[in-house]
């Protein structure tokens, strides 16, 4: 699949999301969500988030948010599937397309680093204003809050406007993400892009 491509489908509000272990089809499964979930960036919402971890980002004050200075190590660690029972679809051919899209400056990974090693790291594919964090992994206890908290600020801080997470968890939900119809987000990721 063409680069071009690829950012399009992203820049009508899809994301991709493949199934190991079933016959892949000729191209890549594309996906919609409604509701879509988010996070807010303004700094009320960033301030909120940062009490609700505050023990987290106290537990340690050395924790350093690095980006893309491990890339292929992220993206391999969030293919791994969190119990045996888990499916994976972040597959070697999603792992292409992130790659892809890194090497024109599309995608990147946010990290946290412990004494000079990898603790978190989550997938961000970045679009105009707007930034789509499309899955995460962390082996350090805090260290996965801690990585949402300091993204989310250097994201405001760069510039953008929408922060996507797709489809909510429990724990994304106590973080404070929200989840917004598919019109509003769509409306949001229009004027993320042309802005």
């Amino acid at each position: 699949m063409e680069r071009a491509t690829i950012l399009g489908l992203y820049a009508q509000g899809l994301f991709p999301m493949d199934e190991q272990g079933s016959p892949p089809p000729a191209e890549l499964p594309w996906w919609v969500a409604d509701p879509r979930t988010i996070f807010e960036l303004d700094d009320a919402s960033r301030a909120a988030l940062r009490r609700r971890v505050r023990r987290s980002l106290a537990a340690r004050e050395d924790w350093q948010l690095r980006i893309s200075n491990a890339f292929d190590q992220v993206v391999a660690h969030c293919a791994q599937p969190r119990s045996p029972e888990d499916g994976v679809w972040l597959t070697p051919r999603m792992h292409r397309l992130y790659r892809l899209l890194h090497a024109s400056g599309h995608a990147h990974t946010f990290e946290v680093w412990v004494d000079g090693e990898l603790a978190a790291g989550l997938i961000a594919v970045m679009l105009g204003r707007a930034a789509m964090l499309e899955s995460m992994w962390h082996r350090v206890p805090h260290a996965g809050n801690v990585l949402v908290s300091r993204t989310l600020d250097a994201l405001a801080e760069g510039g953008a406007v929408l922060c996507d997470i797709q489809t909510a968890t429990e724990h994304t939900l106590r973080l404070g993400a929200v989840q917004i119809s598919r019109a509003e987000y769509e409306a949001r990721l229009r004027a993320a892009l042309d802005g």
